[in-house]
Order: C-alpha cells, then structure tokens, then sequence
C-alpha cells in the first residue's frame, strides 16, 4: 500500500499543473473535520497521501472533500469503526486510482453518497425519473418523449419532477452522464489489479463494447437524435466524453514514462482510440446479426496493441 501511495503521489506531482489544490486548513473549513483528524487519516491509509511539495507542507485537490464526507457518512450514519472504514475506503482508492485519479465523475460515484433522510429521498427520485427517462427515450426516440411523459412514467409530480430537472434535455444528457459514470467505474474495476499501462487499456476495450450492447438503443437514439438537443446543453455532453479521453490519455501518458507504451503523443493517441471506439460501436449497431461483436472486440485490441506496443508486437492475451 505505502509503495503504491508514493507512486501514486509522483503521479500527482508531474499532472499538478493547472489543477486547483488546498491546504490541509482549507480542506478543513470545507468538510468541518480538523487538520489533525485529516492527518491522521492519511498515516492510517483511510486518505490517500496529498500532493507533498516540501517535507511540512502538503496540497489536496477537490476530491479529498467527497472523501472525507463519505468517512463520515459510514462513521455517523453506518456507525463503522475505523478499522472497517480503512478496508472499505482502501479499495474504493484502489478503484479510484486505477482510472489515474478517476476525473470528476468517477469520484462522485465512488464516493459522494446523500447524507441524511432528504438527501436519499432525493437520489431516488432521481435515479426514478432516469430510468423513466431511458425507457421512454429507448422505445419513443426523443423527439417523441415529453416532460409530461417521463413524469408520468417515473410516477413524479411537477414540484418534483422540476426541482431535479430543468426540463427533458437536462434529462437526456444526465442519462449520458451516468453511462459515462458506468464506463469509468467499470473500467477502473476491471483494471485495478493491472500494472502494464497497455494492458489497461486493453482490458478496457472489452468494457467499452458491452455498456454499448447493453444499452445500444439509447446510444443509437443519441447519434440520431443528438442534433435536436438544445445546443447550450451540448457543452455538457463534450464534458462528458471529454472525462473519458481523459482517463485514456493519463493511461497512455503514464504508460510511455514506464516503457509499456511506446513513445507517443498522448493526447493524439487518446483521441484516435476513442475515434475508433465511437466508430466501430456505430459499425457494429448498423447490423448486430451480420457484424459479430467478438470479431470487432478482438480488432480493436489488436490495433491498439500494434498502435501502442514498444516492440512492435501484437499482443496474444485474450
């Protein structure tokens, strides 16, 4: 753990440009937990060590706060000892750090959970209203949904329905914003354990490909229906996809320093994995019965290996 910690925190320290961090006394403020308890967190591995830039002083980023909170949601609400809580939190940062620090979205879903009886009446009725929404957009398209429909099918009223949503285009794309939370929190399960940074990024692809089956007519419904959302909204969507070629290009920066991964530019890179990705999912969603997703699945990992490997030398792992 204290291996994986300090390589974790070199990590930190080549991306820390541009990234807002806070002292320990800041992070303090935000979450109403004293320095010292923080300190304590981090010596007993429930807080992964912060970004240390002299031997007495230490920064933290955003994500400490989501941490620190979800503590103490399983210490007052689930009432666990510190023991229990330290087993817990250790591999929801294994995860976490597995996506090379998870991005925005990827901590929310790990660890920000609603504390107190309003927060998880909220959550729920929100998690109704999406999965309402989806099974309309799915069979209706959304050209064919209203506001009125997805209340009807969530059994919501109004007070309720617009004090979560400022109408369906919000709607939809906090339906693509959870897949994009799916396909990082599946990813970072799936690759955790894995050290080779191309081997990451294999194993990936695979993960990729089944949140598509599993949810290919809401996707086939965005490439159709995409250009009739409120284009202010279409922002949010880039951010979307953006946090996860982000997640790509942190692999791929990571993977060139150690060797896996042979010299490139990481941001190109990224981008032209992602490019086929989208492309192939298209390829296969136009004709399911003639297209076999195996075949797809293995050429995809197949290029990215000869795009990718230092030797040149395409990869026989399954």
């Amino acid at each position: 753990m204290k291996q994986k910690s300090a390589e974790w925190t070199k990590d930190r320290q080549e991306r820390a440009g541009g990234r807002k961090l806070m002292k320990v006394s800041q992070l303090s403020k935000l979450t109403g937990v004293s320095t010292s308890a923080i300190n304590y967190y981090v010596r007993m591995g429930l807080l992964p060590p912060p970004l240390k830039t002299h031997r007495n002083m230490a920064y933290y980023d955003a994500s400490y706060v989501q941490m620190i909170n979800y503590i103490k949601k399983l210490q007052h609400q689930k009432h666990l000892p510190l023991s229990r809580i330290k087993e817990i939190m250790e591999k929801k940062i294994e995860i976490w750090q597995a996506a090379e620090g998870g991005g925005r979205y990827l901590t929310e879903d790990v660890f920000s959970l609603p504390i107190g009886e309003e927060g998880e009446e909220k959550v729920s009725t929100r998690k109704r209203i999406l999965e309402a929404a989806g099974r309309l957009f799915a069979r209706l398209g959304y050209s064919g949904v209203t506001d009125e429909d997805i209340m009807e099918e969530a059994g919501v009223n109004g007070a309720e329905y617009y004090e979560l949503f400022s109408g369906k285009e919000e709607v939809f794309l906090d339906f693509a914003e959870e897949l994009a939370k799916a396909f990082q929190k599946r990813v970072a399960e799936a690759i955790s354990g894995e050290k080779d940074m191309l081997q990451r990024i294999r194993k990936a692809i695979p993960v990729a490909f089944s949140l598509i089956v599993e949810n290919r007519e809401i996707y086939s419904m965005y490439l159709d229906e995409s250009s009739h959302v409120d284009l202010s909204l279409e922002g949010r969507w880039r951010s979307f996809t953006s946090a996860i070629v982000e997640d790509i290009r942190r692999i791929i920066s990571k993977g060139t320093r150690e060797g896996s991964i042979r010299p490139v530019k990481p941001d190109i890179a990224a981008h032209a994995i992602m490019g086929m990705l989208v492309r192939l999912a298209n390829y296969w969603i136009e004709d399911p019965r003639n297209h076999r997703l195996e075949d797809i699945v293995g050429e995809a990992m197949d290029y990215v290996t000869r795009a990718l490997s230092p030797d040149d030398r395409p990869s026989t792992e399954p």
